[in-house]
């Protein structure tokens, strides 16, 4: 189940939170997870840190940093959720070029909705994004996983991005927040990116056109992502014009 919130505008995203005390046994119990974890796939297998949600409202987002393990066991056992109360945050782009709107299909080897569209840039939010005051740049985030899944620059923006949206996923306990990126990059360059890539996340990109969003949306029910639909759902539906008026920032940088 998802929830949904239209945003006004970017919640500000600090640490602030205590993480829980885990006791022993829980503590083995995911160490048990991740070792078996490791020997299906040691080469992939990375023991990151990323932002988990204590509290979160349409303004303000408190949470802490977590080892990825801990999430990674409560996924395989979700009753662990209890004791290690795992709230991951992440952020999911919504980009429009002058040719249409971005969506990746997953790699089959991801952990998350493996061969599954999506719209792309996404990634969680990890410690590389926490300031020295606490404080957390989702712009930063969304801006890194822009330019490491398509090979687009911050520089290449034609407009400032803008958080949209806040979904949190009941299930999977991720939180994720929604921003509208513009660039006016063709299809045929963003294509030409994501190609001279070494090591691409996605099996492959598709432009859809504005026109053929709503259509996208529906003939893919079945293999897009329950965010990314999610997020289309509510923006289609809240009367601000998406997809068209994502594209009318896609022209020009404010003021040129």
């Amino acid at each position: 189940m998802l929830n949904v919130h239209l945003l006004q505008s970017e919640p500000k995203v600090t640490l602030g939170a205590a993480a829980p005390t885990i006791g022993p046994d829980i503590e083995a119990r995911v160490n048990e997870i991740w070792q078996r974890e490791k020997q299906l796939r040691s080469h992939e297998l990375y023991n990151g840190r990323l932002f988990s949600v204590d509290h979160c409202d349409a303004k303000t987002i408190v949470g802490w940093i977590s080892e990825y393990r801990y999430f990674l066991a409560q996924r395989r056992e979700p009753s662990l959720h209890a004791a290690l109360k795992i709230k991951p945050l992440a952020v999911t782009g919504i980009l429009s070029c002058p040719d249409g709107v971005l969506f990746g299909r997953r790699s089959g080897r991801s952990e998350m909705e493996a061969g599954c569209w999506e719209l792309v840039p996404s990634g969680g939010v990890d410690d590389a994004a926490v300031g020295s005051a606490g404080q957390v740049s989702l712009e930063r985030c969304i801006l890194i996983e822009l330019e490491e899944e398509t090979g687009i620059g911050a520089s290449e923006l034609s407009a400032n991005s803008r958080a949209v949206a806040l979904v949190e996923d009941l299930q999977s306990h991720v939180t994720d927040v929604g921003i509208m990126l513009a660039t006016a990059c063709s299809a045929a360059q963003i294509q030409r990116r994501f190609a001279a890539l070494g090591n691409r996340e996605y099996s492959e990109l598709e432009i859809v056109a504005p026109a053929e969003v709503r259509a996208f949306r529906r003939n893919r029910a079945d293999s897009l992502g329950a965010v990314s639909a999610a997020l289309l759902d509510a923006l289609m539906q809240s009367g601000s014009g998406f997809p068209e008026s994502a594209f009318d920032v896609a022209q020009d940088k404010p003021g040129a």
